[in-house]
């Protein structure tokens, strides 16, 4: 769904849309500040502002970054799409929505 922040919009990704992502087709990156011991499978874990900074993947990837609650995450998504990383999507809910849909999470 469109998002708009600040002065542009942006694409956010369902937990829908994660839950039914083709194995291997995106990058997952946990960016939560205070994490617990579990996470989205397949999460890489990362400081949001290095991935800001300088961003672990192409700006041709597909790559979805979740934070607790979908705010940080949409930040640093959106200043990635300015940048021209054109396929950066937050989990639009976070960890949290996640979580509340009762979908699986695997050890750190």
């Amino acid at each position: 769904m469109p998002f708009h922040f600040s002065w542009y919009f942006f694409i956010m990704a369902s937990v829908n849309d994660l839950k039914n992502a083709a194995p291997g087709s995106l990058k997952l990156f946990d960016i939560r500040k205070k994490p617990d011991e579990r996470q989205i499978p397949g999460s890489q874990r990362a400081e949001g502002e290095a991935i800001e900074s300088n961003p672990p993947f192409g700006k041709g990837d597909r790559v979805i970054l979740y934070c607790g609650s979908g705010n940080s995450c949409s930040r640093i998504a959106g200043e990635l799409q300015q940048r021209g990383y054109a396929n950066v999507e937050a989990l639009d809910g976070g960890y949290a929505a996640w979580v509340e849909a009762g979908l699986p999470l695997e050890d750190r």
